[in-house]
């Protein structure tokens, strides 16, 4: 089947950076779509429906965790070059995971 990955990370690659209602649309965008092509073809059991599903849940979430690092390494690297002697930024990067943490998980 499709490599959801790189489809989903090339759709998202084209919205800004805090365009998260816009992220999550295209993720269901993305489920509804192999919902409705693979869901009413008989010749598609339901255990490789299921685990289509599952193979596209798990690229949403590495672009996701992609999106995450990659937002991470550019605070980390602001932060770094406004005191690169100092290691004040940590507590903020702290704040930053559990801020994410509780956005991606709630």
């Amino acid at each position: 089947m499709a490599d959801y990955r790189s489809i989903i990370a090339s759709a998202v690659s084209h919205l800004p950076s805090t365009a998260d209602e816009a992220r999550h649309a295209i993720y269901e965008q993305a489920r509804t779509a192999l919902h409705e092509r693979l869901g009413n073809d008989p010749q598609i059991s339901d255990t490789e429906l299921v685990n289509e599903h599952y193979r596209l849940e798990v690229a949403i979430y590495g672009v996701e965790e992609d999106l995450l690092l990659s937002d991470m390494r550019r605070f980390v690297s602001a932060e770094t070059a406004l005191s690169p002697s100092s290691l004040s930024f940590i507590p903020k990067v702290k704040e930053f995971v559990r801020s994410v943490e509780t956005s991606l998980f709630a």
